[in-house]
């Protein structure tokens, strides 16, 4: 790692800090500079506004909510019914836990939604091709019968959209939240199956 690389990597944990405790909103790049001990003349010759940084932290969160996911969903001797409730299960712990430790997380949504929807889109992209992978490989195992993977994949994102999206996962317990995933992710997989039967 060069200097400027490391630089910068302070730079990213000095907002993040920020961004989870004070919110996107009122942090402002003076502050970011002093946390890091530099001038905000400084902070600007690495990222040209906070719009910037909050992209590369974002990016970060996603990143680690797909490595979950996929590990999740990945684990050995999982059929693929289990893969997509793993998925899903996955998903919604990792939401929960964003929830408690950054209690502005909502402040981030709203900017990737504003500002840089491409970033969202992305992640959304990376989630589907999870789930698309685990629907063409229970198709070829004859427990689904799914015609077009990608396409279904975004349909069960839709479909499971309350367990990534933090303002509605504040109004639970985790159990009950967990429990409200499995049922979801059940009644799916119901759908998914063969007209003729097949077991998962």
């Amino acid at each position: 790692m060069n200097l400027a690389e490391d630089v910068q990597g302070q730079i990213i944990q000095a907002a993040t800090e920020r961004f989870r405790h004070y919110g996107y909103g009122k942090t402002t790049m003076a502050e970011i500079a002093r946390d890091c001990g530099m001038s905000a003349g400084n902070l600007y010759r690495y990222f040209e506004s906070k719009s910037d940084i909050g992209a590369v932290v974002c990016v970060a969160w996603f990143g680690e909510l797909q490595l979950a996911t996929r590990t999740a969903a990945e684990r050995a001797g999982l059929a693929p019914a289990e893969r997509l409730e793993a998925f899903v299960l996955a998903m919604c712990r990792f939401t929960l836990e964003s929830v408690r430790n950054t209690p502005h997380i909502q402040e981030m949504v709203d900017f990737l939604c504003e500002e840089r929807l491409d970033l969202l889109e992305a992640h959304l992209i990376a989630l589907r091709d999870i789930v698309a992978d685990i629907l063409a490989d229970g198709t070829r195992r004859g427990v689904f019968a799914v015609a077009d993977p990608r396409e279904t994949a975004c349909t069960f994102l839709d479909a499971c959209v309350r367990f990534e999206y933090p303002p509605l996962m504040v109004y639970d317990d985790q159990e009950k939240v967990e429990i409200a995933a499995r049922n979801v992710v059940g009644l799916i997989v119901q759908g998914l199956r063969p007209r003729s039967g097949g077991s998962a």
